[in-house]
């Protein structure tokens, strides 16, 4: 202790400040004001997705399926056939990736959801309107004219069954429970999925 005071005499850069008359300013720092709590907002609703953009529902499990035939012309798919199957053992429907998908409904909710693509349909894009390009490569989409037969759960719960174009973005509304014969289908544009962020 005694060398700190004697370092300090030994500078001549450090002098007492003089002693006078001074000015005290009332201030609260890093205080604030007293604040009533305020009543915190409910919490947001889960965002709500178009039907288009559920994620796939656990498989459905059923000895009874349906088969359609769908045919892809020009650009257009439409439903030929329908016959009913059924399995000795209930048959797991399969997860697949694909541009078309059958889907199964009640109300709001997805039943079920069946991907599939056409033969020579998987790596094209769809033709788009207008002029084309000198240098558009070839493709298949224009003129294919090709059959596929996809195999649906007939679930007893299902109230009405949709095909869905992926790159489209068209509804076309299937028959369900399949008549014999087949009802006319009805296509429709979807509508664009939800953008999180946005109502």
């Amino acid at each position: 202790m005694a060398l700190a005071v004697v370092g300090c005499a030994g500078s001549p850069s450090v002098r007492p400040l003089p002693q006078g008359p001074g000015v005290v300013l009332p201030a609260k720092i890093a205080e604030g004001e007293p604040q009533e709590a305020k009543p915190q907002a409910p919490p947001a609703e889960p965002e709500t997705r178009d039907f288009g953009a559920a994620p796939d529902p656990v498989p459905l499990r059923l000895a009874e399926q349906w088969e359609f035939e769908l045919l892809y012309r020009r650009g257009k798919v439409s439903l030929e056939k329908v016959r009913p199957l059924r399995f000795p053992k209930p048959v797991v429907t399969a997860r697949s990736m694909g541009r078309f998908a059958v889907e199964l409904w009640i109300g709001r909710e997805l039943i079920e959801r069946v991907r599939f693509d056409f033969p020579l349909l998987g790596s094209e894009a769809p033709a788009k309107p207008g002029p084309k390009p000198l240098n558009e490569p070839p493709t298949f989409a224009g003129g294919l004219e090709v059959a596929h037969r996809v195999m649906v759960p007939a679930s007893p719960r299902a109230t009405r069954a949709q095909l869905v174009d992926r790159a489209t973005g068209t509804l076309t509304k299937l028959p369900w429970p399949p008549n014999d014969p087949i009802d006319p289908v009805d296509t429709v544009p979807a509508a664009p999925p939800a953008t999180p962020g946005k109502n």
